[in-house]
Order: structure tokens, then C-alpha cells, then sequence
């Protein structure tokens, strides 16, 4: 729930540093967050939430550094108006934006992200903007969110996910940046998660990313469903009998990479796997090949994830395949049932597994942006400007 919180109807704005947004947005900030912006995103578009086509702008580096097509910026508005069904009169109506880019040159070129991000959130009543906020860590952290909720509804009577029997379930990460390591820790936080193998391009990378959740597990918060993780190993994604030996073991699989050939094969899944896809976001990326797809009962964050190259085989001519049963904000309001085409041989299916595909949404955005805004003047975070 959206609180109402009491404006000042100053011309004063917030800014917030990612340092001080890793303060303001911890895991369960994010999550909840999270959790109310995709319950406003419902097939019958009644959940409150607006969100209009993005903009996006090319940009190629003068010096053409660069070695593929033109860098992107995107503008991403976005805003939530409470539903009539909802406490109107405690809910606020939040409008903001998303500002993110690509450029391929930073890392070698600025030692800077290839994709930094900023949100904006405005004051509703006078127009005024009111936070600029660093966004690439919350971007991070609510992608890995809705990967979370997800992994939570697919094993939400399965009874190692939850503590009540023995060891709890494996998670399998391929990628090892920041995507990664929220994955996670947000997942690790909704289910029991006993064991983690990190697949990467690069050993060293996956080695940091391993110390580094090592060192960050006595920060858990005492509601987290994993309370302990000492088990985590590494493997290279080229090791195709590590590779291999990881994905059998799944549990949970989540994909955080920029590939464009699938990371492993479909038939290598155990029954009962939940894979989380988040890297690809457009037809020619891939992260999961048709194989596991097939074997997948789906559900997707927005209409706009259908697009992309992992679910090519749901939309092509002269095919009909069921398995895509709709958005995660039906899922997690009641409206859908995902794990029914997995578990219940009757339905006529060969769904023996579950599938989370996202592609990002501006509405989560600006939701998180406002709960870190909540949390960042509650606790005197950030600094304030005289605009």
C-alpha cells in the first residue's frame, strides 16, 4: 500500500547518492515495493497503474568507439493513480520517470556502468519535481524483486522452500555483476536457499561475487527465509560438464546476462525447476532456448516481455502454444494460479517446470523511487536542494 505521506509545498528537492539509496531500499523495502507496483499491472488494466511508450533517443560516440549500432538513451514515464476499489483516501498518486542509457564505452573507456540509470518523482499537487535519485542499484534491486515474488508463488507450497523439511533448494545465478548478486539475495530472502552456484564468463568475477554475498550474509534481516549461506561455488560458463552438473542440480535458475545465444540446453532442467530470465530484452537476445520454454508454464511481467528472442516460440505463425498464462500482478492478486499447468497433469500440458520472463517496467520504478524517498526523509538520507 501507497501511504499518503504530507507534502511541503516547497520548491526543495531531494537527491539521493546510490550509496544513499543502498540505505533507503534493503531487500524488503524492494520487494514490497515491487510487490505493489506489479499488483497494479493487470491484464484488465484496472490496477491503477499508467504507463506510456517509452522514448528513446540514439547516440553514437563521436570517436566511434563503440564497435555495435548506436547507444540508447530512454525516457520512461511512468505513474499510479489508486484504483476506486482501494482507501483513495490514503493512497497517493505518484508520476515520475526513469532516465536510463547504454553506452558501451563506459567501462573500458570511463570506468563507469554500461547502463547507468536515474529515476525523477514529482509532486503530484504542484508539478514540481521533487527527488532526482541514482537509480542503477534500484533498478537492480527491483528487477530481482519481481524475480522474487515470482520464485515465491512457484514454490509456494513447496515445503524445503520454506524451512519445514530438511535442506532447502538450490539456486543457480548465470552472471555475476550486481543483477546477480540481488537475485540473490532477494530470493534467498522469500525462500529457504541452501546452496548457490554462480555460472560466469570470467572465473575472477565470480570468485568476487561469491566473497562478497560471503561477507554481506550477517546483514540478513530476521524475517529472510534463508538465515545462513555458506555453500556457494563457482563455475565457468565455457566448463560445459560444470555448466551441465549446475543446471541439473537447480532448483531455482536465474539468468542475468546480455547474451544472445541460450545458456544451456532446455533438457537439461529437473522437473519442478523455476527459471527466472531477466537479461534479454529484445528479439535478438536469448537467455533460454525454446527447449526449456516448451517445457515452461510462463508468466510475464508485461505484454511487452513476449518480444523478446527467449519467447519467440509462444508468438509464431501457425502455432498455438498455451503455456503463457499471463502477468505476475494477476498471479500475485489471486486472478491466476501459476504452478496449476506444472502440477496438474490433467490440464493436458507437457509443463513440467515454471518460467518467469521480465523485461523491466517504468511503474516499479517509480514506486521504489518513492519508498526510498519515504525511507530517505524519514531517517534525514540524502540532501535537499533550493530549486
Amino acid at each position: 500500500m501507497i501511504r499518503r505521506t504530507a507534502r511541503a509545498l516547497s520548491s526543495r528537492m531531494l537527491v539521493l547518492s546510490e550509496a544513499d539509496v543502498r540505505k533507503c531500499l534493503p531487500v524488503p523495502a524492494a520487494l514490497a515495493a515491487t510487490r505493489t507496483a506489479l499488483c497494479s499491472l493487470l491484464a484488465a488494466d484496472d490496477g491503477g497503474a499508467v504507463v506510456p511508450t517509452r522514448i528513446g533517443l540514439p547516440y553514437q560516440s563521436p570517436d566511434g568507439g563503440n564497435t555495435g549500432a548506436a547507444d540508447w538513451s530512454l525516457f520512461k514515464p511512468a505513474a499510479y493513480y489508486p484504483p476506486q476499489s482501494s482507501d483513495s483516501d490514503e493512497e497517493e498518486v505518484l508520476i515520475g520517470m526513469k532516465l536510463v542509457s547504454v553506452r558501451g564505452n563506459n567501462p573500458a573507456k570511463y570506468n563507469k556502468p554500461t547502463v547507468p540509470a536515474t529515476t525523477m518523482l514529482l509532486n503530484a499537487e504542484t508539478g514540481e519535481v521533487a527527488a532526482v535519485v541514482a537509480a542503477t542499484y534500484l533498478t537492480a534491486a527491483r528487477t530481482a524483486a519481481g524475480s522474487a515474488l515470482a520464485t515465491e508463488l512457484a514454490f509456494k507450497e513447496n515445503a524445503k522452500a520454506h524451512g519445514a523439511s530438511g535442506d532447502g533448494l538450490t539456486l543457480v545465478v548465470f552472471g555475476a555483476g550486481l543483477q546477480a548478486e540481488l537475485h540473490v539475495k532477494c530470493i534467498s530472502h522469500v525462500v529457504n536457499i541452501s546452496r548457490v552456484v554462480i555460472v560466469n564468463r570470467s572465473l575472477e568475477r565470480a570468485e568476487k561475487l561469491k566473497d562478497r554475498l560471503l561477507s554481506d550474509d550477517n546483514q540478513r534481516s530476521p524475517d529472510s527465509k534463508t538465515q545462513t549461506l555458506t555453500d556457494i561455488s563457482t563455475a565457468l560458463l565455457s566448463d560445459e560438464v560444470g555448466v551441465r552438473e549446475a543446471v541439473q542440480s537447480a532448483d531455482i535458475i536465474a539468468t542475468t546476462t546480455n547474451t544472445s545465444t541460450p545458456l544451456f540446453p532446455g533438457e537439461w532442467l529437473t522437473p519442478g525447476c523455476h527459471i527466472n530470465g531477466v537479461g534479454s530484452y529484445t528479439g535478438q537476445m536469448c537467455e533460454v532456448d525454446e527447449a526449456a520454454v516448451r517445457r515452461c508454464e510462463v508468466l510475464i511481467d508485461t505484454k511487452e516481455a513476449l518480444d523478446v528472442g527467449d519467447l519467440a516460440c509462444l508468438k509464431r505463425e501457425n502455432e498455438t502454444i498455451s503455456n503463457c498464462v499471463g502477468l505476475i500482478g494477476d498471479a500475485l492478486v489471486g486472478n491466476i494460479d501459476f504452478g496449476k499447468l506444472r502440477d496438474d497433469p490433467g490440464t493436458g500440458n507437457d509443463c513440467d517446470c515454471t518460467f518467469y520472463k521480465s523485461v523491466g517496467t517504468a511503474i516499479m520504478d517509480v514506486v521504489s523511487t518513492h519508498i526510498a524517498v519515504q525511507n530517505a526523509t524519514k531517517d534525514g538520507v540524502g540532501y535537499t536542494v533550493e530549486m
